[in-house]
């Protein structure tokens, strides 16, 4: 979003100066309906993209490592999903037009399609991808450069709060707030969180509500393949043993359906992963914190927290605003400020 230029702005930025922004960014549709707005989209589309990615529908769409990290993915759980509906969910149901004519059949089909969409969403779609330059911009004051002619890193205060703003190398610019460069896809990720394995795809600011999306509705739908395998135990040890079948008697007719155990496991551990991964991006989201920042442990006090409800309505509706609310209030330095905690605001490992 181009909002979040705007704190990188090096013709724009004065140093030890505030510069005021407050109209408010307008909302926009997904980027998957109206795709990239500009500069982005120039940098994307017309020849100009230099990073790692595959890059296609006006910008619309990004991938990054499809094989074997995205197929991967999709045959270890597009196999066992076809498994499921086409050998165990029957056996629940007391007929085949009961597999969506009944609310556990219409049920379990609408959250397998839900799975499925999200995933294709978050793994291909545009992440963020920063615009990068030629060279190094030349707004920037040589005063301000180490002893190989690299511009410094400066300080950003945003809401009271001052946090390191990296120059990036690769890209020559300096980083938009709460952006990270990714090693595996080399681009600079607006609103950065993580780089998925599993997805091929960076995790960012256009993308990660439809990963929330998935890892949501992927714990619901495991949960209730479980639900529905135990449920198909139960019934096959009363109809083996009677009404009276105890404990032993169902795990004796566990026994005689391996593959039904086997899907059980792997339900188990797919579930132990997404229900995890769920509660951990609930409760970042509450606090308005990235992956990479809540690991990294960047703010000692947070410049976007403005509580849980807030917090929530700006990561699923307002991805445009910087700040959840108020007016974007944007200084830069290239000297500490009292309230920048040195340790804490930005990352000591990164390479680039």
């Amino acid at each position: 979003m181009s909002r979040y230029l705007k704190y990188s702005d090096p013709g724009a930025l004065l140093l030890n100066a505030e510069r005021l922004v407050k109209e408010r960014p307008k909302p926009r549709w997904p980027i998957l309906f109206a795709g990239p707005e500009e500069p982005f989209k120039a940098y994307l589309t017309r020849g100009n993209y230099r990073g790692g990615s595959r890059v296609c529908g006006g910008g619309r769409f990004v991938t990054g490592q499809l094989w074997p990290n995205s197929v991967s993915t999709v045959v270890l759980t597009l196999v066992p999903g076809i498994c499921y509906f086409k050998y165990i969910l029957p056996q629940l149901l007391p007929t085949r037009a009961a597999m969506w004519g009944s609310f556990l059949g219409g049920s379990q089909h609408v959250l397998a399609m839900i799975v499925m969409v999200t995933f294709c969403l978050a793994s291909c779609i545009n992440p963020g991808i920063v615009p990068r330059e030629d060279s190094i911009p030349r707004e920037l004051s040589p005063n301000y450069m180490d002893v190989q002619g690299r511009p410094l890193h400066r300080f950003l205060r945003i809401n009271g709060v001052t946090v390191k703003q990296k120059f990036c190398h690769t890209c020559n610019i300096f980083r938009p707030p709460r952006s990270k460069h990714c090693s595996f896809c080399d681009n600079c990720v607006l609103r950065f969180d993580h780089h998925c394995t599993w997805l091929g795809n960076c995790v960012g600011l256009h993308n990660y509500l439809y990963f929330v999306v998935l890892i949501y509705s992927s714990t619901i739908f495991v949960m209730s393949c479980m639900v529905v395998t135990f449920q198909i135990f139960h019934q096959k040890s009363i109809k083996e043993y009677g009404d009276q079948a105890d404990i032993i008697d169902y795990f004796v007719a566990v026994s005689k359906e391996p593959y039904l155990v086997g899907f059980v496991i792997y339900c188990v551990l797919v579930v132990v992963a997404v229900l995890l991964l769920s509660i951990y991006h609930t409760v970042i989201i509450m606090q308005n914190l990235t992956t990479n920042e809540h690991v990294r442990n960047y703010y000692k006090d947070n410049p976007f927290d403005f509580g849980p409800v807030r917090n929530c309505t700006h990561v699923c509706f307002n991805p445009e605003r910087v700040l959840a609310e108020g007016v974007d209030r944007i200084e830069a330095d290239y000297d500490m400020h009292p309230s920048y905690s040195e340790g804490l605001s930005y990352d000591d490992f990164e390479v680039r």
